[in-house]
């Protein structure tokens, strides 16, 4: 019997990967994405990655869409939103609009996709919901207001989440990677600690699904690093993390 995964920001970096994965494994996977031509490049290569392309941030569309695949598939055995972005921010400006866009995909379409995708992931026998967020809302990393802020939000709405959905049949996830080398990541300008390559990520993300832990932390060396700089007192981790900006 076939398995069917449903991959948010499938169309590059670690949705893509993991898309590519998981087909591999012979999964099913339904690949979403806004770029139209990259989920069907992908579909070329893999006949099991089925393109879905979509603005999770337009609730009602989304909604018609998900209509459509229930018609479609039996249920949702895997679900994995990983779709996000980042900007960094000017507080001198503090524009509002940075923080609306990353709000709206960061946090809120990933309240939506789980309110419109349960009821598949609740049609079958085991399912996952995974949710991809990062240790950056761990540590106040300089200009990462809205992103972090974003992360924060949703890694603590994850950790809620599985608490009302334990015995439902539905396991929660949480996914927090620290770097990882995407298109996203690329535009920064400054050096990324531990940085891993975007395969290596996939695969311990994959494995730890496999093994149904109900969070997955990775490199340990900037989980440990995080954990050692939040256990200072605070004075000295503000001046830290301003050490940080100024270097």
């Amino acid at each position: 019997m076939s398995r069917y995964c449903l991959i948010t920001g499938a169309s590059s970096g670690l949705g893509r990967e993991l898309a590519i994965q998981y087909a591999e494994q012979g999964w099913q996977v339904i690949a979403v994405a806004r770029s139209v031509n990259a989920l069907n490049e992908l579909h070329n290569q893999y006949k099991n990655i089925h393109a879905f392309p979509l603005d999770l941030t337009n609730t009602e569309l989304f909604s018609a869409a998900v209509v459509q695949l229930s018609q479609q598939i039996p249920a949702l055995d895997l679900v994995i939103l990983n779709a996000g972005s980042c900007d960094y921010v000017d507080v001198t400006q503090l524009p509002l609009d940075i923080f609306d866009r990353t709000m709206a995909l960061n946090f809120q379409a990933q309240v939506a996709a789980v309110k419109l995708l349960l009821p598949l992931l609740q049609k079958s026998a085991d399912a996952t919901l995974a949710i991809v967020s990062s240790l950056a809302h761990l540590f106040p990393f300089t200009k990462a207001q809205a992103y972090g802020a974003s992360k924060a939000a949703l890694s603590y709405f994850a950790d809620s989440l599985r608490v009302d959905l334990t015995g439902s049949g539905v396991g929660v996830c949480l996914i927090e990677p620290g770097f990882v080398d995407t298109p996203l990541t690329q535009k920064n300008d400054f050096k990324m600690p531990f940085l891993l390559q975007v395969e290596d990520a996939a695969g311990r993300i994959r494995r730890g699904l496999d093994a149904q832990q109900q969070r997955i932390r990775f490199p340990k060396r900037l989980v440990w690093s995080l954990h050692l700089l939040n256990c200072l007192p605070y004075s000295l981790r503000c001046k830290v993390a301003a050490g940080m900006r100024q270097s």
